[in-house]
């Protein structure tokens, strides 16, 4: 054990319990930790002690995390910071991974996943110290992109990564699915960000126009040539070159292009001089590169040339939770170029959205807002707004073989319940409160589950890891059928159409959630044999179940579910204490 050096980790959080949990949970695992409750506190831990890991909280009172990240490394340019973040959108990440952060966790976490995040930092602070050459600060800026979601937090990520590496970058994903929105906060982002961003759609130039809509060409090229036209490649000189859906390009352009790319110069077409370019290059395709390689109809030293990077951009279907965030978005855009107040969705209408699975990604989801705000003469969307296909969709996911399509009145008063299968990590309910405290990982230097080294890490005893961070969620949850989205896995969602409604909906399939509500307080009436007691029994039971699910539906974020239901967060932390959530 005396071999061993203990690698130093400092957590800068507000919160007691995060604080806490961290400590016990690094501990055991052999890091020396210590802990700060402020950003000032923390600055001055970090001069005095120089951790060589630090776990950062961005929401803080006084000093936020980010003027915190910025003055470490200011201080310490080589600096391994992780921030951590109850807001998991694009510009909070992003910004965090400008100022440098060495990569970001939304809370809540797994504790695993944390472990294994801090031993990859440790092991690139200890690569840096041997001379090995590290990676550069990651930048980014928001150009559009929306979603909160983990697909999307990786590319976030990714974004930051490669913008101010002047590499060729890869973008793959379906049709609709944003991928010039990433080319151009790449673009935005780089060093390039003053010099012109030009996109071309091979797609929509025929083969015979694509050289000359390329490179250009001279005066007398051809015929109706009767002045000579630069390419894009000079157009967008000193700036980034958009390549949309480039599986469409021909072989003997491809080959053309490889050649640009390798010697980085030109010819017009009609013309012999060369013309030096400096531009960089951004594809994008929809297609299976790999398989059209095979089949002969990609150049696969081109597809290795341009696929330095590649950023794989998910399609909706596989980010379900994004689908409220986007469609609010496109409302508030649509807003100020229309007649009237603005619109608001139904929750019948979020429904519908979200149980649907949008072949055509955020751009067909785009067009189903704008229909839904074009045909809606009141305030509120409903559901029989939205595209027909849309609507068909939502009717065949409920899970009753009972079911009709909603009415007008069902979609205003959508608040029957279905059971969810599985929920994430860190959505437990079930625990006694004081287990909510911590994540205790009682692990030894190697993870017996994931094969996992801890670098730096004394060998303790192993154990189990418990609290926030386990997973105890019973099939039995009740949820909002608003909340089916985050069953965004295709495997829950067939175990949802499988499952029978709670005993409390299956008595009349037309019943109202009033005459539900009656039942419900008629039968807790009967159980309270105490007079003077009804009234508490009665509220707290409605109570407990509203803090349970809301708290579901913002995966154990207590930050979120407080502001969710309009009350501070002590408040909500002396509930979840009497209620034993």
């Amino acid at each position: 054990m005396s071999g061993h050096v203990r690698s130093k980790i400092l957590v800068i959080d507000d919160e007691h319990s995060v604080r806490w949990a961290f400590e016990k949970a690094l501990q055991k695992v052999g890091y020396e930790v210590c802990l700060a409750e402020t950003g000032t506190k923390g600055l001055s831990v970090f001069a005095s002690w120089r951790p060589d890991l630090t776990l950062l909280d961005i929401r803080m009172p006084e000093m936020d995390g980010l003027t915190v990240l910025t003055q470490i490394r200011e201080a310490d340019p080589t600096a391994h910071v992780i921030v951590m973040t109850a807001y998991s959108d694009m510009e909070t990440t992003v910004t965090a991974m400008k100022a440098g952060a060495y990569d970001c966790l939304s809370k809540p976490f797994d504790i695993g996943d944390c472990l294994a995040l801090i031993a990859k930092g440790l092991s690139a602070r200890a690569a840096e110290k041997n001379h090995v050459p590290a990676e550069a600060d990651p930048v980014a800026r928001s150009v559009g992109l929306i979603g909160n979601s983990p697909p999307m937090q990786e590319v976030y990520k990714l974004i930051g990564m490669v913008a101010t590496e002047d590499v060729t970058v890869l973008i793959t994903g379906e049709s609709g699915s944003g991928k010039e929105l990433v080319a151009q906060a790449i673009h935005y982002n780089s060093n390039r960000a003053a010099k012109p961003f030009w996109a071309i759609n091979c797609t929509a130039i025929s083969d015979s126009l694509m050289e000359s809509e390329l490179f250009g060409y001279e005066k007398g090229a051809f015929t109706g040539a009767g002045n000579s036209k630069p390419g894009v490649f000079e157009l967008a000189q000193g700036g980034t070159l958009f390549l949309d859906e480039l599986g469409d390009m021909n072989l003997d352009m491809q080959a053309n292009l490889l050649r640009v790319l390798e010697e980085r110069e030109i010819v017009r077409v009609g013309g012999n001089k060369r013309i030096k370019v400096d531009v960089r290059i951004i594809a994008a395709t929809n297609k299976d590169l790999r398989r059209y390689i095979q089949e002969k109809r990609f150049r696969d030293d081109l597809f290795h040339r341009i696929k330095v990077i590649e950023i794989n951009l998910p399609p909706l279907r596989e980010r379900v939770e994004d689908i409220p965030i986007l469609a609010k978005a496109f409302m508030t855009q649509l807003a100020p170029n229309r007649k009237g107040a603005p619109k608001s969705l139904s929750d019948g209408a979020v429904t519908s959205l979200c149980a649907y699975s949008w072949p055509g990604n955020v751009r067909e989801l785009r067009n189903a807002i704008d229909q839904a705000y074009t045909l809606s003469r009141d305030q509120i969307i409903l559901s029989e707004h939205l595209p027909i296909e849309v609507r068909r969709r939502h009717t065949a996911i409920v899970p009753s073989s009972q079911s009709s399509p909603p009415s007008r009145d069902a979609d205003l008063q959508d608040r029957s319940f279905i059971p969810l299968s599985g929920t994430q990590i860190g959505e437990s309910m079930s625990s006694p409160a004081r287990d909510r405290k911590a994540a205790i990982a009682n692990t030894s230097e190697s993870d017996s589950d994931t094969g996992t080294s801890y670098p730096g890490a004394i060998p303790l005893s192993s154990g189990n890891i418990v609290g926030d961070f386990s997973n105890t969620t019973s099939a039995s949850l009740l949820l909002p059928r608003t909340v089916l989205p985050f069953a965004s896995k295709s495997d829950d969602l067939k175990i949802l159409r499988k499952l029978p409604l709670p005993a409390v909906l299956q008595s009349d399939s037309a019943e109202t959630p009033d005459k539900i509500m009656t039942r419900y307080v008629a039968t807790r009436l009967q159980e309270t044999d105490s007079t003077g007691q009804a009234h508490d029994r009665v509220m707290d039971a409605v109570e407990k179940e509203l803090l349970r699910q809301a708290l579901a539906m913002h995966k154990g974020n207590q930050v979120q579910t407080a502001h969710y239901l309009g009350i501070t967060r002590n408040t909500l932390r002396s509930k979840i204490e009497k209620y034993d959530l």
